[in-house]
């Protein structure tokens, strides 16, 4: 299946750059005083509107997985001109088929078990809840929902602290919007348990999670026997640099929350994904940054990396006393607040972070015309 949608995708790519050409030429209004050769805009078409391949599958699986076709110009922030340079090869080649109404009906019913259907935070909950006999509590924290494992400690030495259950529920439902196909996906440190999560909302998902812990993947290692998931696991020290020697269709990282520790997660995750590109999942909070986030948007910029998605009031950390220094602002707040209350509420927020990468990094084409050509 991956053989065929990458013919698909060549084929895709050469008639959607040959109507770019042929439009910009003949139909676009902002345009029609100015002269460009085939080949600037052809340099136009590639460097600013080609799709990766894993983005390319990201918009067929938007718009397979959709009720009405129309739902991928406001999922993707795009137009009906790219709403149909899609719906073209995937009505030609009876992938789908579409309804006067605009309902899409999936024909290649095979597809299914190749790009992973959307999942909202209620059927992730749902699928949890029944593989693992539980009734989970959105804000307990996420470890509490496996039993099994009260013995596990999380170790202030890799400031590990693990998000609620609702926040893991949420970043699932994003990654599941986003991957493409049913290659493997990397989690970089994994303390959260969100592969475990990930694969028992769809167990047809690849996982390898690598982690300096070597209780932490014991435990993800129990849970995937038990559950027969498809997750391995490896113990890997980021400083080592080590190149994992696979591909993955993107990662998720949940750093430690410093410029440094953002830097360092990041680097190795895009290091670990190629040509075709990927999806990048950071989960990451103001706690040592401050104004240095402009800095780790010029790093972002230098590594391929465009912001999809920038997501807020979504992942938080439940109460915790991990270091010295929490005890001292439990504290404090203890001045002003009932300790019950405390405890009840969350001790940090963080921002998810979506991020398309790009294989191949653009270059600047000249272009000195009218700033409304659109171009």
């Amino acid at each position: 299946m991956e053989k065929y949608f990458k013919g698909l995708y060549v084929r895709f790519s050469k008639s959607q750059k040959a109507r770019f050409i042929e439009d910009r030429k003949k139909h676009s209004t902002s345009l029609k005083d100015l002269k460009f050769s085939d080949k600037i805009l052809g340099e136009f078409y590639d460097n600013y509107y080609k799709p990766t391949f894993f983005e390319f599958l990201y918009n067929v699986k938007t718009i397979i997985y959709s009720d009405n076709v129309f739902e991928f110009i406001t999922k993707q922030d795009l137009e009906d001109w790219d709403l149909y340079s899609y719906l073209k090869p995937l009505i030609d080649e009876k992938i789908i088929k579409v309804s006067k109404n605009g309902k899409v009906i999936l024909l290649k019913k095979e597809i299914e078990k190749f790009i992973p259907k959307p999942q909202t935070v209620k059927q992730i909950k749902a699928a949890v809840e029944k593989k693992l006999k539980i009734k989970a509590k959105d804000k307990q924290a996420v470890i509490n929902l496996f039993k099994k494992f009260d013995g596990f400690k999380v170790k202030a030495e890799w400031d590990q602290m693990p998000i609620s259950a609702e926040s893991a529920f949420f970043v699932v439902e994003k990654i599941l919007a986003k991957i493409p196909f049913n290659k493997k996906f990397l989690l970089v440190g994994d303390d959260d348990f969100i592969s475990v999560i990930l694969t028992l909302a769809d167990p047809s998902i690849e996982c390898l999670v690598i982690d300096i812990d070597a209780q932490l993947l014991e435990c993800i290692d129990i849970l995937a026997k038990k559950f027969k998931l498809k997750i391995k696991t490896k113990k890997v020290d980021l400083s080592e640099k080590k190149d994992l020697k696979e591909n993955f269709v993107g990662f998720l990282a949940n750093p430690v929350y410093t410029e440094a520790g953002v830097k360092e997660f990041v680097k190795f995750g895009i290091s670990q994904l190629g040509k075709d590109g990927g999806f990048v999942f950071l989960e990451v909070g103001d706690e040592a940054i401050g104004n240095r986030f402009l800095f780790l948007q010029e790093f972002f910029a230098k590594n391929n990396l465009v912001i999809d998605e920038l997501i807020l009031n979504k992942v938080y950390y439940p109460h915790i006393k991990l270091y010295e220094e929490d005890k001292i602002i439990f504290k404090r707040m203890t001045e002003f607040i009932d300790k019950k209350t405390i405890e009840k509420s969350p001790k940090l927020g963080a921002s998810l972070y979506v991020f398309n990468y790009l294989g191949k990094r653009p270059k600047r084409v000249k272009f000195d015309k009218p700033f409304y050509a659109y171009l």
